[in-house]
């Protein structure tokens, strides 16, 4: 058989041309669409400044139609399997050698069976050999559509190189945004910041806005701070010049929950920045205090949530105090004397067990400021007095019906001390003047009254015996009674009523000075007592 390489060279180079001309096809228009795609999703971007969300949305609706691209244009390039009898006769039609081509192809194959005059088949497949070197192989396979193809997606590549070179700085900007990158677009007016003057927001309290511009760019004469609240309701707050430079500050009087800020200088837009509100801490303040144990049953202490308003002298208090939020650092003022007090748990405590309000014995000024683990204090600090009641000295009044005394006489002396908290013991002190001495005699006391019940009223009359010191007429005899409180472990005070003078005498001078005396003697005596301790019984 003749050899028939120049016809399958020839038929080789089709199909080589063929596979090549549907995949630069496919390719050219797969790369026009997904230029003009990139072109269309420039300008979307640029003129609406689409948030990271919607370019998410944007890229992924143009994945899927690069997809339906790729599937419409280059999968089926690449499916694509010719077989040399097709593409012979594909070159018959076009070059009008009948079927020459196909059957010398199909008789110089020596692996399929053949049939027919061997003559014949070696006459036409020799016939075929000689016009193979003729033939132009690729006359009449879409060159045309091929080289339109190219060009537009040739152009499309030019376009969109042309784009770039023309707004270098956008087109930049324009591929990070793709990859959702947070950055903006040039323009006339550059923000550079959007702070707030205070480290953080808290419940309550004001925010100021400071938004600083590029001064080497264009600085308009004022700016929107956009606000963005539940549900993204927006409110626009005006945005003037500061005190420097390309400054542009507004407040925000008070702040309840958290929300989002933009500002809108020129044109220019910043992004969105999410405001956290921190709350205050709320602190609640507790004083224990323990009462001296004598006092326990009788000494009410006032106080109002948790904080004593009046304890008694001498009382231990102990403030402690705990807050809604982590504290970094408490300290309590009182007097003149700063405490940073330490955590126990989820308590506040003295640092000292020795501290001014141990044994307080006079009423304190206290402050308490504390500052929270995000270094927010509460707008006043917490203040107070302590009001310290005094344990009351005792009191007693005494009087006497006559002063005038026999030598041999046991005179009465009505009397009356009080206490606030109870009374430990009464005494006479009993001074004696010898007549035609210059100098009185030592003192002798005489306990009169003591009980273990430490009453704090005590009403009763005590006889004083003169027997017993050998009087004389014109002797005085001089009668101080002394009243001491109860203080428990401590020592009580001791106070003195005014002294009640007897002088002896004869028995008739006393018996004419007993004539005088009469029957409201005694309520007299009374109301004199009274007088001396103070208006009515109050103790």
């Amino acid at each position: 058989m003749t050899n028939l390489s120049l016809l399958h060279r020839g038929i080789r180079k089709v199909r080589r041309f063929r596979s090549v001309a549907r995949m630069g096809s496919g390719v050219a228009q797969w790369i026009t669409a997904a230029g003009w795609l990139l072109l269309l999703t420039f300008g979307l971007d640029w003129l609406t400044q689409m948030d990271s969300v919607e370019r998410i949305v944007l890229l992924a609706i143009e994945a899927f139609v690069l997809v339906w691209l790729f599937k419409k244009y280059l999968l089926p390039a690449l499916r694509v399997r010719e077989s040399l009898i097709g593409l012979a006769a594909q070159i018959e039609m076009h070059q009008d050698v009948h079927s020459d081509l196909v059957a010398a192809l199909q008789f110089n194959d020596t692996v399929a069976d053949q049939f027919g005059s061997e003559e014949l088949r070696a006459r036409v497949v020799e016939d075929t050999a000689r016009l193979s070197s003729g033939i132009d192989y690729l006359f009449g396979f879409s060159r045309p559509e091929l080289w339109k193809n190219l060009v537009r997606g040739t152009a499309t590549v030019l376009v969109v190189a042309a784009v770039a070179l023309y707004v270098p700085d956008y087109f930049n900007i324009f591929l990070q945004r793709l990859t959702l990158q947070e950055h903006s677009y040039p323009t006339n007016t550059v923000i550079l910041s959007l702070d707030t003057v205070e480290t953080n927001a808290v419940v309550g309290r004001p925010v100021t806005f400071v938004v600083r511009v590029d001064t080497d760019k264009v600085v308009p004469e004022a700016g929107i701070l956009k606000i963005f609240g539940e549900n993204d309701a927006e409110s626009e707050l005006a945005l003037l010049p500061g005190g420097a430079p390309g400054e542009f500050t507004v407040t925000l009087p008070r702040v309840i929950d958290e929300f989002e800020v933009s500002a809108l200088v020129g044109d220019d837009e910043s992004a969105r920045q999410k405001i956290n509100i921190l709350k205050v801490p709320r602190i609640e303040l507790t004083m224990n205090a323990e009462i001296p144990q004598y006092a326990v049953e009788s000494f009410n202490v006032k106080s109002t949530g948790g904080r004593i308003q009046s304890v008694l002298a001498g009382s231990n208090v102990s403030p402690s105090l705990t807050s809604s939020k982590p504290l970094k650092v408490a300290t309590i003022q009182l007097g003149e004397e700063s405490f940073e007090l330490k955590q126990e748990g989820d308590r506040w405590v003295m640092p000292v067990d020795d501290h001014p309000l141990i044994g307080v014995e006079s009423t304190t000024k206290y402050q308490i400021s504390v500052t929270d683990t995000d270094g927010i204090s509460p707008d006043r600090p917490i203040t107070g007095i302590l009001q310290v009641r005094p344990d009351q000295n005792p009191r007693i009044a005494a009087a006497t019906v006559i002063n005038l005394v026999l030598s041999k006489a046991a005179p009465r002396i009505k009397f009356r001390a009080i206490d606030d908290f109870g009374i430990d013991r009464i005494a006479a002190d009993i001074t004696i003047t010898r007549v035609g001495m210059d100098t009185s005699e030592d003192t002798i006391t005489k306990r009169i009254n003591e009980s273990d019940s430490h009453a704090k009223l005590v009403d009763d009359t005590v006889p004083i015996d003169l027997a017993e010191y050998d009087l004389e007429i014109g002797d005085t005899v001089l009668v101080t009674l002394q009243v001491t409180d109860y203080r428990g472990q401590q020592e009580g005070i001791t106070i003195a009523s005014d002294p009640i003078e007897f002088t002896v005498t004869s028995r008739a001078n006393f018996l004419a000075a007993m004539r005088d005396i009469d029957s409201e003697t005694d309520e007299k005596l009374d109301q004199i007592i009274k007088a001396q301790l103070g208006v009515g019984d109050r103790q």
